[in-house]
């Protein structure tokens, strides 16, 4: 099964209002940030951030999540339980 990209997903979404929040996979040292372009994308069309977008780093191309990361992604799914109450 295929999916779109990130970028045509956003470029193909409808205005709207709401918050939004962006994370991203990624190597330790990969460049730039995904997360920030998503969250631009998403303002673009009428969605508030509710915090910063996160990075959670994998041990390989496709995963599994470096240790310790699942449990920043709960505490950070907390946190924007909270700042949305």
């Amino acid at each position: 099964m295929s999916h779109p990209s990130m970028r045509s997903w956003l470029a193909a979404l409808p205005p709207g209002q709401g918050r939004a929040a962006a994370f991203e996979t990624r190597l330790w040292w990969s460049p730039g940030s995904a997360a920030a372009k998503i969250l631009k994308g998403l303002e673009k069309v009428g969605y508030r951030p509710v915090g910063k977008g996160q990075r959670f780093i994998v041990k390989d191309k496709y995963g599994p999540l470096r240790e310790g990361e699942i449990e920043r992604a709960r505490a950070w799914g907390a946190e924007l339980a909270r700042a949305l109450a």
